[in-house]
């Protein structure tokens, strides 16, 4: 096989050097930051939040990750999907995460008395 051609272009932007990732938004009326589960109409399963994508050209839509136990991905919906902002996490790893974070608060009180 013979080489690459190197270009001899000035780099070129990539399409997405201008799109803006925000972590922290409110959809339907509740606060949701990264790890906000989320139902999804038409989709199975919940959705944990992970960034709000919103591009040059006006587009707009959230990246998630989740779906039925045992199939979750990483997937992209658009804003009026979203069916509901759920106030107690109750997937796997949202409830790993909140028992390590309980578990700490605890041992941090008992070091401090």
């Amino acid at each position: 096989m013979g080489r690459k051609k190197k270009s001899t272009e000035p780099d070129v932007a990539r399409p997405n050097a201008n799109w803006e990732y925000i972590t922290e938004m409110q959809i339907n009326g509740r606060n949701v930051t990264k790890g906000t589960e989320l139902k999804i109409s038409g989709e199975r399963g919940r959705f944990v939040f992970v960034n709000y994508t919103k591009t040059d050209k006006g587009r707009e839509w959230i990246t998630v990750w989740g779906g039925p136990k045992g199939m979750e991905s990483t997937r992209s919906f658009y804003l009026d999907r979203v069916k509901t902002v759920h106030s107690k996490n109750k997937t796997d790893g949202n409830l790993v995460k909140a028992l390590k974070e309980r578990k700490k608060a605890e041992k941090e009180a008992q070091q401090s008395q």
